[in-house]
């Protein structure tokens, strides 16, 4: 077994002001889409009220420069590591009839406190792949083939002749580079 961490993701942005003095005003403290959507301000500060990393990095530039926080080495690394752990911690219990030539795609929620240190809320099994925004659109696409070009094509390589699934129809190839970092093997840290 392997396990892959792809290095894009999201933050997800609620549509009022936090404040620990309105604790019962879900619409700032729940940021998933099913709660935020029926917020009369949703989408109001972001599309979708959703940030890449790049806008993520920019409003903290911009709001907490004598900080110096950078999204990459100091947000998404700790990230990294929490995953890597938990699968460590469960790889044994993921594919107990240890299938060949299967794949999973996990969802992992986290929240940030004052300090920018993340804590794991939950793994989905079955994450949404919903494209609220052109943002997921863009991410979720590149991120599945990515998923694909792990898990499906050594299986069944892709051919040089004919339709290729790395170029739109504008010939624009959607996906670059591979944007997965292996961060388990079952062979050498199992």
């Amino acid at each position: 077994m392997k396990a892959y961490f792809y290095r894009d993701g999201y933050i997800r942005t609620s549509s009022k002001e936090f404040s620990l003095h309105n604790l019962s005003n879900k619409f700032v403290h729940l940021v998933n889409d099913a709660v935020q959507k029926y917020s009369e301000d949703y989408g109001k500060f972001e599309q979708a009220n959703k940030l890449s990393y790049q806008d993520y990095q920019k409003y903290l530039t911009l709001n907490f420069p004598e900080k110096n926080i950078h999204v990459e080495r100091d947000i998404i690394v700790q990230v990294k590591k929490i995953v890597t752990d938990s699968i460590r911690a469960t790889f044994h219990l993921l594919d107990q009839n240890k299938r060949i030539n299967s794949y999973e795609l996990f969802g992992y929620d986290f929240m940030f406190d004052t300090k920018f240190k993340p804590y794991l809320i939950e793994v989905n099994s079955n994450p949404s792949l919903e494209c609220s925004s052109t943002l997921l659109t863009k991410l979720f696409t590149q991120m599945l083939d990515n998923t694909f070009r792990i898990a499906v094509d050594p299986l069944f390589p892709p051919s040089s002749e004919g339709f290729s699934m790395k170029k739109s129809a504008t010939g624009i190839e959607l996906c670059p580079e591979n944007r997965f970092d292996l961060i388990f093997d079952e062979r050498i840290d199992g």
